[in-house]
C-alpha cells in the first residue's frame, strides 16, 4: 500500500454568542481536517490542533512541507514515518505548529492502519476496554452569563447523566496574564473573590456527590493558583485543569505538593520529552496531552506508558470536533491508565453534525464498538461542504 494525496480541510461553524475563557474570546468553532489516500483505496481521516493561530498555518505546514514526504511511503510504517517527518524537520520543528501538523498527520495513518487490519485503533493500542467514562466539559463565561447561569448550566449536564463537571475559572486580573494583550482583556473578566465565588455557587446547585473540575487555562500566577486551589480544597473540586504558565514546571509540581486537590494538565504540552520531564517531576496528578496538538497516537502512547509508570492517570484533552472525540475516546481506551475523555457540551455542530453516527453519552460513558474499524467514524459529507472554507 502506497501513499497518493494529502490534503486538509479547513472548517469554521459561528457560534450564535461569543463565549470567554481564561485567556480569550471564541466566537467559531474550528477544526483543521486531515484526508490521506491511499491506492488502494483507503482514505485516513485525522485531525490537527489549531489553537491559537489561523488554521492555514497548520494547514500549509501539512500541505507544502509534510505531505510531499508522505508521497509513496506505506502508511502502515507509522513509527518510521513519525521519525522521519520530526527529524527531518528538527531544526525547525521541535515544537508548536509543526507538531500540530504532524499530529494531524499520525492520527489519518492510524485510521489507515485499522482500516486495513480491520481493527479499530483501541484494539491496537492494546485493548484495555472498550467503555470510556467521559465528563461533560461547559462553563465558560459569557456576556449574559452570571455565577446562576453558570450553576444552571452546569446542574444540567447533571440532569443529562453525567456525573462529573467541568468549569472554566481564571478570568481575573492578573499583570502577566496573556489576557492582557486580547482585544477582549476586559469582557467578562471578574475578581477573585467573585470568580469563586462562581465555583461555590456551581457547588451548591450540583451537589457534593458530583465531581466538579476546574480549568484555568494557564492563566494564573502561582499566587493566585495557590490561593484558588486552597478556597478548591474547601469545595472538594476534583480536578484543578492548567493553573499556571504551562512551562512553569517547578511552580506546578510545588502546587501539587501543597493542594489536596488534584492538579492535571498540560493540553498545550506537546512531544514525550516535555511530558516525561512533567510527569518525573510530579508537576500533575493527571496528564492530559492532547491527540492532535502533542504528536498523535504514536507519541501520545508512549506519553501513556510513561504516565503508568509513575501512576498517573493519562485524560486526554479533546475540546474540538467529533474527530478529536472519536480519537481520544480510542486513546483512552487503549490503556490501563486511560482517563475520563472531554465531552465538548458548549455549541459545536462541529462535534454533534459532522459524524453521520455521533457518540451517544450514556450514564457518564461511551461505549466503542467492537466491529468498527480505525476511527470507526464515518464523515456526513453534507455537513462538511456546509462549513468548509477555502484555505489556499
Amino acid at each position: 500500500m502506497k501513499i497518493t494525496k494529502v490534503e486538509t480541510v479547513g472548517l469554521v461553524c459561528p457560534t450564535a454568542k461569543p463565549y470567554y475563557n481564561a485567556l480569550g474570546k471564541s466566537t467559531a468553532r474550528c477544526c483543521l481536517m486531515v484526508r490521506i489516500y491511499t491506492d488502494e483505496g483507503i482514505v485516513g481521516i485525522g485531525e490537527a490542533a489549531y489553537f491559537g493561530g489561523p488554521l492555514i498555518s497548520t494547514a500549509t505546514v501539512i500541505e507544502k512541507e509534510l505531505g510531499p514526504k508522505l508521497i509513496g511511503e506505506n502508511p502502515l510504517n507509522v513509527e518510521y514515518i513519525w521519525h522521519k517527518l520530526f527529524y527531518e524537520g528538527f531544526q525547525h520543528a521541535r515544537n508548536g505548529i509543526f507538531v500540530c501538523a504532524l499530529s494531524g498527520i499520525d492520527i489519518a495513518l492510524w485510521d489507515i492502519v485499522g482500516k486495513s487490519l480491520k481493527q479499530p485503533i483501541y484494539r491496537l493500542l492494546g485493548g484495555y476496554t472498550n467503555k470510556v467514562k467521559v465528563y461533560a466539559s461547559g462553563g465558560f463565561y459569557g456576556l449574559d452569563k452570571d455565577k446562576h447561569g453558570v450553576a444552571a448550566e452546569l446542574k444540567s449536564y447533571v440532569d443529562a447523566g453525567f456525573d462529573t463537571v467541568k468549569m472554566k475559572v481564571g478570568r481575573t486580573y492578573t499583570p502577566m496574564t496573556p489576557r492582557e494583550l486580547s482585544n477582549a482583556a476586559d469582557e467578562c473578566t471578574i475578581s477573585l473573590e467573585e470568580d469563586m465565588e462562581r465555583v461555590r455557587t456551581v457547588r451548591e446547585r450540583i451537589g457534593d456527590g458530583v465531581k466538579l473540575m476546574v480549568d484555568a487555562n494557564t492563566a494564573w500566577n502561582y499566587s493566585d493558583a495557590l490561593r484558588a486551589g486552597r478556597y478548591f480544597d474547601e469545595l472538594n473540586v476534583y480536578l484543578f485543569e492548567e493553573p499556571l504558565c504551562t512551562d512553569d514546571y517547578e511552580g506546578s509540581a510545588r502546587l501539587t505538593a501543597q493542594l489536596n486537590t488534584r492538579i492535571a494538565g498540560y493540553e498545550s504540552e506537546c512531544l514525550l520529552k516535555n511530558f516525561a520531564r512533567m510527569i518525573a517531576n510530579r508537576c500533575v496528578d493527571v496528564v492530559q496531552p492532547d491527540v492532535s496538538w502533542a504528536g498523535g497516537f504514536t507519541e501520545c502512547r508512549k506519553i501513556a506508558a510513561v504516565a503508568q509508570a509513575h501512576g498517573v492517570e493519562c485524560a486526554p484533552h479533546a475540546f474540538s470536533s467529533g474527530i478529536l472525540l472519536a480519537a481520544s475516546l480510542h486513546f483512552a481506551a487503549g490503556f490501563a491508565n486511560g482517563g475520563m475523555v472531554e465531552f465538548d457540551m458548549t455549541e459545536n455542530p462541529l462535534r454533534s453534525e459532522l459524524l453521520k453516527k455521533p457518540f451517544c453519552q450514556e450514564h457518564s460513558y461511551i461505549t466503542l464498538p467492537e466491529d468498527c474499524f480505525g476511527l470507526g467514524i464515518e464523515l456526513d459529507e453534507e455537513v462538511v461542504e456546509r462549513y468548509r472554507i477555502e484555505l489556499f
